[in-house]
Parts: C-alpha cells; sequence; structure tokens
C-alpha cells in the first residue's frame, strides 16, 4: 500500500478513495477535471498497482482498497453511509484512514453468526465488539491482486474454536495469521491511515 505515486496519478487514487467514502461510488472525471484520455491512462497505472480494480464488463472503477462497489460480508456504516469494504482488515481500516469513527457489521465466515464491531478515537482503538471473542484470519496468499487472491480468506471468525475448525477443514492449509481484533486493528491502521494523511507521501 506503501507506494510512490506521480503526483497527478495520487490526486486521482484519493479522490476515488473520498468520492467512495462519501457516495460509495465514483464520478472521478468531474471532480479531477482531468481529460477522459488522460484519465484513463492514470487509472490503468493505478490499477498495476494493484490500488483499484475495474470492472470489466462495465469499465468502471469496482474497487480501490478498502472500499467496493459490490456487495460484500464486510459492511460499514459511516455517518449515515453504508459501504463494502474488500475484506475484514479493509473494514477494520476504514475510520482510521478517514480519521472518524465506524460501526462495522459482519458475519462469522464459520458459522454466520452476526459479527459488530464499532471503533473510537477516530479509528485508533476499538469501543467495543460482540461477539467479544472475535477474531481475524490474515491470509498471507496473494498472487497478483489481493482482490482475488488473499482478500476473500481475510475475514472474521467469531472464536478461535471456529477458526480452528474453518483452519483444519482446508487442503492444502493457507498461509496466514491469526489475529486478535486489537492486532487487525494495528494492522489496518498501518495498511490504511497513512492513505490520506498527506499527498504524494507514497
Amino acid at each position: 500500500m506503501n507506494q510512490t505515486l506521480e503526483p497527478e496519478k495520487d490526486r486521482v487514487w484519493r479522490t476515488v478513495l473520498e468520492l467512495f467514502a462519501v457516495l460509495a461510488r465514483t464520478e472521478i472525471g468531474k471532480e479531477t477535471g482531468i481529460p477522459i484520455q488522460n484519465l484513463s491512462v492514470l487509472v490503468s497505472g493505478l490499477q498495476a498497482h494493484d490500488l483499484v480494480g475495474m470492472d470489466g464488463a462495465g469499465g468502471a472503477i469496482a474497487y480501490a482498497y478498502p472500499f467496493t462497489g459490490h456487495e460484500t460480508e464486510h459492511r460499514v456504516r459511516l455517518h449515515g453511509t453504508q459501504l463494502n469494504a474488500v475484506c475484514a482488515i479493509d473494514a477494520l481500516g476504514i475510520a482510521g484512514m478517514l480519521r472518524t469513527d465506524a460501526v462495522i457489521e459482519s458475519s462469522c465466515r464459520a458459522c454466520g453468526s452476526r459479527i459488530e464491531i464499532t471503533t473510537a478515537q477516530g479509528g485508533k482503538s476499538l469501543s467495543h465488539a460482540r461477539p467479544v471473542d472475535t477474531v481475524v484470519w490474515y491470509d498471507l496468499v496473494y498472487s497478483g491482486r489481493a482482490a482475488t487472491s488473499c482478500c476473500p480468506a481475510i475475514a472474521f471468525f467469531c472464536s478461535d474454536e471456529e477458526l480452528q475448525q474453518s483452519l483444519s477443514a482446508q487442503s492444502p492449509r493457507r498461509s496466514g495469521y491469526r489475529l486478535t481484533l486489537d492486532e487487525a486493528l494495528e494492522v489496518s491502521r498501518a495498511l490504511f491511515e497513512p492513505v490520506l494523511a498527506t499527498a504524494g507521501a507514497r
């Protein structure tokens, strides 16, 4: 995520993220004022860095970590807007990236039970979590695009028991880490807090 981008490409990426946060969609041409021909080249560059992904059918931006335009199991409520996150770590990182607090609604990947997490201190800490024993599987199997390799496996589990049962059923077993919610929040903050902090920092 910490990548050095040219100023114009950086501006497009930041605009995509800000529009996702406010509108849950992107209309970057109007917001940036960049001609469509130039914009296409810049967005393709962001896709090459695996910062955004395109909708193959419509040619629109389908996701820009941590957001996705498609409905997922990881929903984030923010100032009256419901957003969808690419994975569990992305869901935890949205509040910190935007320096605000959010309510994360998801479900246990193993048993399907409801999970709700609320952040505090502008996304820097957790206010509450139900169930309190919720953990995160942080998958490390990256191949080309996080959204199609490791992200689908990065998920919440309502307990260690449910996570271990899920891992035991895998063949072959995937590579990754079991994280407490506090640990997962720290990972998400490291990934996403710097993103909108300062232009040109990547």
